[in-house]
């Protein structure tokens, strides 16, 4: 990482002797005085009691809050919260942030499902969201659909204890601030269970199932994620183990094997529950093509389409999107929609494609 240019440390000095620490992790000035502001309401607005160290001045705690972010632990490890739509989701060490790019995809087919039910009501909808973490994506989906879907069941699965009592947290704090329907409580539910080796196994018919799973492979994560990812979050939530059966040292160089792991055993789940769509978030367009040769591009007879949803959709919708004009799947008749870099691989079968076009 480039040194920061002693201008530029200097002119952050002169506003705030504070800013310099910032400037660390955040690279550039705006960045790091917005930080800055939100530790400092965050500082005001947390009364003395519940601070962890009530003895010490709210000067000081502000100083050591700016250099715990300077040694790279996460704003949101910090500030104990990430906005995820209208939803206030509260994050912990051990349990993966939410990103803005999940919203995005989750966004939008949350809003293709209301489209559609503006001509054809949906009364029923079931929504199996696998790996779970903070539960934002069952969260996002339920606060954003309850209103036009009277019996809506939402699962949250995860294999990590730890996010599973945070989603849980979630659902309850979110209900309590008013961010949820008030039927979230009997129609949102969390537990246990490994996609992996299916135990316990995933049982009966789901409409949609979605997922974010861990998809970067070893290589990537150390060398390509940012130094706070690699030393703040869970490991767990961010690479899959190796393959069944097959050495570590085998897949380290390999990412099509190393982080691909998880989107088969999804796929077989889809197929297992009857889903109509399935969305699985990936690292970028590489790793898409691949899942969806994986998947689509192999005589699998079970889904009726596929597209690659982008995570910069400039206002548009999935029935708006544009080809990217690089498709590497097109021999297949996959869509690549929107900008930016590919983000979610999207399935559709039988009724699954209406609701997504919204007709």
């Amino acid at each position: 990482m480039p040194r920061l240019p002693n201008s530029l440390v200097r002119r952050a000095n002169h506003i705030d002797p504070l800013l310099p620490l910032l400037l660390r992790p955040c690279r550039d000035l705006p960045s790091a005085q917005n930080e800055l502001r939100w530790l400092r309401e965050h500082v005001s607005s947390t009364p003395e009691a519940q601070s962890p160290h009530p003895s010490i001045p709210a000067p000081k705690r502000l100083y050591q809050l700016c250099l715990e972010r300077a040694r790279g632990r996460p704003l949101q490890y910090i500030l104990g919260n990430q906005p995820f739509g209208d939803l206030d989701i509260l994050c912990r060490p051990g349990v993966l942030i939410p990103r803005p790019e999940t919203e995005t995809y989750t966004t939008l087919l949350a809003e293709a499902l209301v489209q559609h039910t503006q001509a054809a009501p949906l009364q029923d909808l079931r929504i199996l969201d696998l790996c779970t973490g903070t539960g934002c994506i069952a969260l996002l989906l339920h606060a954003l659909l309850a209103p036009h879907i009277s019996n809506l069941s939402v699962a949250g699965i995860d294999v990590s204890p730890t996010a599973l009592k945070l989603a849980a947290q979630n659902l309850a704090w979110n209900t309590r601030q008013g961010h949820l329907h008030a039927t979230a409580t009997h129609q949102i539910r969390f537990t246990y269970g490994d996609v992996l080796t299916g135990t316990p196994p995933i049982e009966g018919e789901w409409d949609i199932l979605i997922s974010n799973p861990p998809y970067i492979s070893p290589s990537s994560f150390d060398t390509d994620t940012e130094r706070s990812v690699r030393s703040y979050e869970p490991k767990l939530a961010l690479v899959p183990p190796p393959p069944w059966g097959v050495p570590e040292r085998l897949v380290s160089g390999r990412p099509d094997v190393a982080g691909d792991t998880f989107y088969k055993p999804l796929d077989r789940l889809a197929w297992k529950s009857k889903a109509k769509i399935m969305v699985m978030e990936v690292a970028g367009t590489e790793q898409a093509v691949r899942v969806v040769k994986d998947i689509y591009g192999e005589g699998n007879g079970y889904w009726d389409g596929c597209e690659v949803w982008y995570d910069d959709w400039d206002g548009r919708r999935p029935d708006q999107g544009v080809s990217d004009g690089n498709d590497a799947a097109r021999g297949l008749g996959v869509r690549h929609l929107g900008g930016g870099h590919g983000r979610a691989v999207v399935c559709w079968r039988g009724q699954g494609r209406e609701w997504l076009r919204g007709r």
